[in-house]
């Protein structure tokens, strides 16, 4: 059996807006998302003996247990393959830990698509996208990649075309809760459901569908940027820095602390993001990526 290596990228919300919030405690969201090219790498090998799932990362603090979604998603897909045996999971991050930018949940999805593939697993795109949905909000949207418009928790999925530009990226030193982001935010408790799409997010389409890179600059949004927090009042700070040094929009992504600006090309954005080095512990000029380029996967030597 072969070991596999998975690229999972990172993204950005281009405009996050979060509704009521749910009986089950999750909250209704509208969100358009773009995988950018940013990536994790993570090194699939079949294992045999007691342990099931080995599981280790370059960086300090990223757990190596079930609190991990690249365990969670191997020990949900061995649940579906009784006999596929055990894996050794090795995971290089590049993606910024807790920063909004989905590290985690792309880790996830390249865990479920590397070891089905390793394993030579029969499941339909349909099967992997009900599995993601158990271990996250975002993963689904790891798995198709590109620009997608996502409603419900994040699971309703519905692809846009895909972007071609230039970010700016700066991720403060201070990363903020999601869960205490969400309380801040204050959303009522409700049953019924939303049916047609906000205004901000009615721009953001529009403007993604049409590939109008001026008009997507204006329309960036995300509710999280209201709130006081002193993660977020740090990312407040880095979106007018963006817009200072040339971008034509920005916006927080996810519930931060990660923030970027569209900027006029790659040239703007590597002198953006050097003039910006000197003041944040973070910073990196990327393009967005399509879905063909967002999950890819590759066969290594013989294990």
């Amino acid at each position: 059996m072969k070991r596999v290596v998975v690229r999972a990228a990172a993204k950005v919300n281009l405009c996050l807006r979060v509704l009521e919030r749910r009986t089950d405690g999750f909250h209704e969201v509208e969100t358009i998302l773009h995988t950018i090219g940013l990536w994790d790498r993570l090194y699939l090998e079949p294992t045999s003996g007691e342990s099931r799932i080995a599981l280790e990362a370059n960086t300090a603090g990223v757990p190596a247990d079930e609190s991990n979604l690249c365990w969670q998603a191997a020990d949900l897909l061995m649940k579906r393959a009784k006999d596929s045996g055990g894996v050794a999971i090795r995971l290089e991050k590049s993606i910024p830990a807790g920063a909004g930018l989905g590290g985690g949940s792309s880790d996830a999805a390249a865990t479920l698509a590397g070891l089905a593939h390793m394993w030579g697993l029969p499941l339909t795109g349909e099967e992997l996208l009900e599995l993601a949905s158990e271990i996250g909000a975002d993963v689904p949207f790891f798995l198709l990649g590109g620009c997608c418009l996502a409603r419900g928790k994040g699971e309703k999925l519905q692809a846009l075309p895909a972007i071609a530009a230039w970010l700016v990226l700066v991720a403060p030193e201070r990363r903020v809760s999601t869960s205490q982001a969400y309380r801040a935010l204050g959303r009522r408790t409700s049953r019924s459901r939303r049916k047609g799409l906000t205004r901000a997010a009615q721009r953001t389409v529009k403007a993604a569908k049409e590939g109008d890179l001026p008009a997507l600059a204006k329309t960036l949004h995300n509710d999280f940027e209201t709130i006081e927090m002193a993660g977020i009042a740090e990312a407040r700070e880095a979106k007018a820095a963006l817009i200072d040094a040339g971008c034509s929009g920005a916006a927080l992504s996810g519930s931060g602390s990660a923030v970027f600006g569209m900027a006029p090309g790659e040239e703007a954005a590597n002198a953006i993001a050097a003039k910006l080095r000197d003041r944040w512990p973070w910073v990196e000029a990327v393009p967005t990526v399509p879905a063909p380029e967002s999950l890819l996967i590759r066969e290594a030597a013989e294990a």
